[in-house]
């Protein structure tokens, strides 16, 4: 019993010395990235080479989309690989190279490649996200919009969180005719003329965030 806790706790030690070792990777990671937030141009290429330079060459995310054509290739020697994956979208692995001094064994920790496999796809979930949205947005001919009145704002926050007509009418208790006019309302206010671009410029103008 005694072992098996000593083993527990030796075990733990290591995880958090190699979480302690490897944090600036994460940092300097999740910094980049901000860099990259709103970008619309290879930033899944961008992103790939930014992990291989901060893991100084022993890990490699490769994503199916990469452009391969230049012929500039190179072979490299997998140790182990995660699947790179947020919300059941899957966007490729990550590998690990082998230890240079220990092939058997990986050249990164496998607790924080694991990590490293999720975080990236959290980051690219996100950067896909708001490249997409960047990218709808600048189609956009809006105004920033002036005084929004309480139960204007209500079904404005409503309409961005995927509520049609009758739901809206439901939540708040109101006609559909009434809703219809508000978000009348809300597009003159907007300067547009499509429902759909509601939510986009709503979020543009920082009127809505999922986050609330």
């Amino acid at each position: 019993m005694e072992q098996n806790q000593l083993k527990i706790s030796k075990a733990n030690s290591t995880n958090s010395a190699a979480m302690e070792n490897h944090a600036q990777l994460i940092v300097d990671l999740m910094s980049f990235c901000q860099t990259l937030c709103k970008q619309t141009n290879k930033v899944g290429e961008r992103l790939c080479k930014e992990v291989m330079r901060l893991t100084h060459g022993r890990v490699r995310l490769s994503l199916p989309f990469q452009d391969l054509s230049n012929g500039r290739y190179v072979p490299f020697p997998v140790s182990v690989s995660f699947p790179v994956q947020f919300c059941n979208r899957i966007y490729g692995t990550l590998e690990v190279a082998a230890d240079s001094a220990h092939p058997a064994m990986p050249a990164l920790p496998l607790a924080i490649a694991q990590l490293l496999a999720h975080i990236c796809g959290s980051l690219l979930y996100n950067l896909e996200l708001s490249a997409f949205i960047e990218g709808q947005s600048q189609r956009l001919d809006f105004q920033q919009p002036g005084h929004l009145t309480r139960r204007e704002r209500e079904v404005l926050d409503l309409i961005c969180r995927g509520y049609d007509q009758q739901a809206i009418a439901a939540r708040l208790n109101i006609a559909t005719a009434t809703v219809d006019t508000y978000q009348k309302r809300i597009r003159e206010k907007f300067g547009i003329h499509s429902e759909r671009d509601i939510a986009l410029v709503a979020y543009r103008t920082n009127l809505f965030s999922i986050l609330e």
